[in-house]
C-alpha cells in the first residue's frame, strides 16, 4: 500500500504540522501541498509539531490542483469532504495506491475540485458540530485507510520504531 497526503490551499501551518506527524506515523509517502509554497514556513510557533518533520518528510508542493493531476496518475483522488454523494471512511474499501486529499479549514475542498477526485469519503459524525479540524479529520482517515494493513512497527519501550 502507498499513499499520499494531499492538503490544498491550508491556511495553518499547525494543521499543517499536525497532519505531517499523523502522515509520517502512518507512513504515508510525499505530503503534498497545493497553493503558495512561501506560506508553508515551518518555524515559530509550529516548532512543537513539526520538530524533525522536515528532515524526514517528503514535501512537494504545487501552484494548484491541475499541477498535481498532470504530477500524479497512477494512484486514485480521493476527497475526504462533507458531501452527500460521499461514502463513510469506515466503511470504504481503499485502494491499494490512493492520494488522501485535504482542502481549507474554512471552506473544504472546492467544488471544482471534488469533481476531479475519484472518490470521496465523509467521517461520520454523531454530534451537532457541523465539522471536524481538518488535522484530526486526517488522522481518522489515515487510520482508516491503514487499519487492515499487517506489518507495524515494532515498540521498544513506550515508542514505536
Amino acid at each position: 500500500m502507498k499513499f499520499n497526503t494531499v492538503l490544498h490551499e491550508l491556511r495553518s501551518a499547525k494543521n499543517v504540522g499536525m497532519i505531517a506527524r499523523s502522515h509520517l506515523s502512518f507512513g504515508g509517502q510525499y505530503l503534498i501541498l497545493i497553493g503558495d509554497k512561501n506560506k508553508w514556513n515551518f518555524k515559530g510557533g509550529t516548532s512543537s509539531y513539526t520538530r524533525k518533520i522536515n528532515e524526514a518528510e517528503k514535501l512537494l508542493f504545487f501552484s494548484d490542483f491541475d499541477a498535481f493531476l498532470k504530477w500524479n496518475t497512477d494512484f486514485v483522488n480521493i476527497a475526504v469532504e462533507i458531501d452527500t454523494h460521499a461514502q463513510l471512511s469506515s466503511e470504504y474499501t481503499y485502494p491499494k495506491n490512493c492520494n488522501i486529499i485535504l482542502g481549507n479549514e474554512r471552506t473544504g475542498l472546492e467544488k471544482a475540485i471534488i469533481k476531479k477526485c475519484d472518490q470521496i469519503v465523509t467521517i461520520p459524525q454523531f454530534g451537532n458540530i457541523g465539522s471536524l479540524n481538518v488535522a484530526v479529520s486526517a488522522s481518522i482517515v489515515l487510520y482508516e485507510l491503514n487499519k487492515n494493513r499487517n506489518e507495524v512497527s515494532r515498540i521498544e519501550g513506550a515508542k514505536f520504531i
